[in-house]
């Protein structure tokens, strides 16, 4: 164990002191590399499989649809909630919500939403909608 002292003449500088032993140094190798890999396994389970959409009544999963890819057929169903029934469409552009009968609509007003990790939330009518799986693009945003 090291003792810091004041005086400049005690033969060690501070970088000798504060390098730490070789095993400080494998440790700390170690833990990053894991910590890298950690994240490429995560972001490869989040980003795997075809995108999905999950549809959420309170906290109870109702049902998954895959999105359709290009030239497949639009589905629309109704989803039961607190308010009343809400449309929801799966279409090439995503999954959107159509019509709902909460009184502020942004749910509707969200449009359509593809993304891995997009959310459509009607609050009110206790609706949930997230994407899961693939993503359509690598970016979560981009700024001009």
């Amino acid at each position: 164990m090291a003792i810091l002292t004041s005086e400049p003449d005690s033969g060690q500088n501070m970088f000798q002191l504060l390098k730490g032993s070789r095993t400080d140094r494998l440790l700390l190798l170690i833990s990053l590399i894991l910590i890298v890999a950690a994240w490429f396994v995560i972001q490869a389970r989040i980003a795997g499989g075809v995108a999905v959409a999950e549809i959420y009544h309170d906290q109870l999963l109702l049902a998954t649809y895959p999105l359709p890819q290009a030239g497949e057929a639009e589905h629309s169903f109704v989803v039961q909630g607190e308010l009343g029934d809400a449309v929801v469409l799966l279409d090439q552009q995503g999954v959107r919500m159509t019509s709902s009968p909460c009184s502020s609509q942004h749910c509707v007003l969200s449009g359509a939403h593809r993304h891995a990790g997009d959310i459509i939330a009607c609050v009110p009518n206790r609706i949930l909608i997230t994407v899961r799986g693939r993503s359509a693009s690598g970016f979560d945003a981009i700024v001009e």
